[in-house]
């Protein structure tokens, strides 16, 4: 994936975290140690986002963090975009906190296993749950004096949120199936990936996801897409 630059993020602070959390696929989490007085404790997970920014995680119930979490649901999320920046400091990232829950919408879990195909391995045996994150505030740091913090919503529309859940199914099957030589455009010309196959794994209102195997790479839109046919319109384009 491409250095992402802190000069070429939006100047829109909430759009600018939510591009930095959705080009993530893994945050390090910190939870309080259950049994550790409220000792923090921080652990490495995959990540995948709901159209409404909510982190999706699949957790082992015999993982630390896991017994933490049921013990106090709190918890914070680090989303790191400062590889390839060779002073990292200067490189973009994303606080959250907020609360975890288990979540057993067929929705999210499918989101997660697009986004993480090799995770479908363990997905279903008996110890692993997916749990959905509800965030109550971001803190984004995007350069010299530019750190923020945020209470949630983080700027995205109710009604695009929903409409673009209801039809990713169906905007995904269609491009797919259907205009995949036009995804592979978009991976060659708009990413500069190599490769054929690639396909849509995911779309929301801020950009859609690409995968070919166990690579993934993400494409932001220049604007906020607030439903199904916004969204046709801008992949159209971006395959043009």
């Amino acid at each position: 994936m491409a250095v992402m630059s802190t000069a070429d993020l939006p100047a829109d602070n909430r759009l600018a975290l939510r591009r930095v959390m959705r080009a993530a696929r893994k945050a390090a989490l910190a939870t309080l140690l259950d049994g550790g007085g409220g000792a923090p404790y921080v652990s490495l997970v995959t990540v995948a986002l709901d159209h409404d920014l909510s982190p999706i995680l699949l957790l082992s119930g015999l993982s630390d963090h896991t017994r933490n979490l049921g013990g106090d649901a709190r918890l914070s999320l680090l989303f790191d975009g400062t590889e390839g920046h060779a002073n990292p400091q200067t490189g973009p990232r994303v606080t959250i906190q907020g609360t975890a829950r288990p979540d057993p919408d067929a929705r999210l879990a499918a989101r997660f296993l697009a986004h993480h195909p090799a995770a479908a391995q363990y997905a279903g045996f008996g110890d692993f749950a997916f749990w959905r994150v509800a965030i109550e505030r971001a803190h984004f740091v995007g350069g010299f004096a530019r750190a923020v913090w945020f209470k949630a919503p983080l700027g995205l529309p109710t009604e695009a949120v929903v409409a673009m859940a209801g039809a990713e199914d169906a905007i995904l099957s269609h491009m797919n199936e259907h205009h995949f030589e036009a995804v592979d455009r978009m991976a060659h010309r708009l990413l500069g990936l190599a490769g054929t196959g690639w396909r849509l794994a995911g779309i929301d209102p801020d950009g859609c996801d690409l995968v070919l195997s166990e690579c993934f790479a993400r494409l932001a839109f220049d604007t906020v897409v607030d439903g199904p046919e916004a969204a046709r319109r801008m992949l159209m384009d971006l395959a043009h």
